[in-house]
């Protein structure tokens, strides 16, 4: 907001209350309000993978756990994602600029709350991955490594609730939101290209 706008608002204040002057608390109060309104927007990370990259192939996961076939649900699910998102396109390897493989590191599922009987109410479930590009003729030597991420999402656990949710959907669901971190940080991620 500018501060001309500022000022008509405040001159408006004024003069609707007559010949009153505003508090010094009712016009800090004012001011608070609108640094809060203009200060508190959101940035989007920008796209620091290179643009000539624009499709991409993705493998089957690797799963370092183990919890059976997360890697199936992680694949599927970051391909959805890259979809959805529509800035790369999803090719075959042949054609594919770069290679996105996905490997999950640490998968836990603990309870997180229980009621005043001490059976467990909620669980929160934590998948670590991390994303390594590869071009399409090159499998061994990666083009980037990013940081390991990890995601998590709480679900009611307790059977006696009608609000229960299966410890399937909620796999599902940490496996959504590991896709879309997948998209995230291959588009946005720190993206230094390894030197042989």
């Amino acid at each position: 907001m500018s501060s001309a706008i500022f000022y008509q608002v405040c001159s408006n204040v004024v003069a609707q209350r007559g010949d009153k002057v505003l508090k010094l608390s009712q016009m800090a109060a004012w001011v608070f309000l609108i640094l809060a309104v203009t200060g508190c927007q959101f940035t989007s990370r920008i796209r620091t993978l290179p643009e000539e990259i624009q499709s991409v192939y993705i493998p089957m996961f690797i799963n370092n756990t183990y919890q059976p076939g997360l890697e199936e649900l992680a694949t599927r699910a970051t391909v959805e994602a890259f979809l959805a998102d529509g800035r790369l396109q999803l090719v075959s390897p042949r054609e594919a600029d770069v290679v996105v493989q996905g490997i999950i590191q640490e998968y836990t599922d603990k309870v997180s709350g229980s009621e005043s009987d001490e059976f467990p109410m909620m669980n929160t479930i934590n998948a670590r991955a991390m994303v390594k590009l590869y071009a399409s003729n090159d499998r061994m030597n990666p083009l980037n490594e990013y940081k390991s991420f990890t995601v998590s999402r709480s679900y009611i656990s307790d059977v006696r609730r009608m609000d229960l949710t299966i410890p399937e959907d909620a796999i599902q669901n940490l496996m959504e939101a590991l896709g879309e971190r997948v998209v995230l940080e291959v588009l946005t991620g720190q993206f230094k290209e390894i030197s042989p």
